[in-house]
């Protein structure tokens, strides 16, 4: 039983530590070309969700609403790949 315990409070700490990950790699990524990072969320998982036709099991999405030189734009990115992020700005 503390085993199981132990694997919980560690698997939920890992999730949140991927969370702040992602959330450093979007803004970073917006900083990168003078952009300004409004908002982001998280998506659903095994939908057709925004440029990505299929998201499946491992993979996490994000919407992201930026602003560049005054205008509002959205991108989106996926995590979990083999090759890293895949961004759509």
């Amino acid at each position: 039983m503390e085993g199981l315990v132990f694997i919980i409070v560690i698997g939920t700490i890992i999730h949140f530590v991927r969370i702040e990950k992602y959330k450093d790699s979007i803004a970073s990524r917006i900083d990168s070309f003078g952009g300004r990072l409004i908002s982001y969320e998280r998506c659903g998982l095994f939908t057709s969700i925004g440029p990505f036709k299929f998201v499946g099991k491992g993979k996490t999405v994000y919407k992201i609403e930026y602003e560049v030189d005054g205008i509002k734009k959205v991108g989106w990115v996926r995590f979990g790949g083999i090759f890293g992020p895949d961004w759509k700005m």
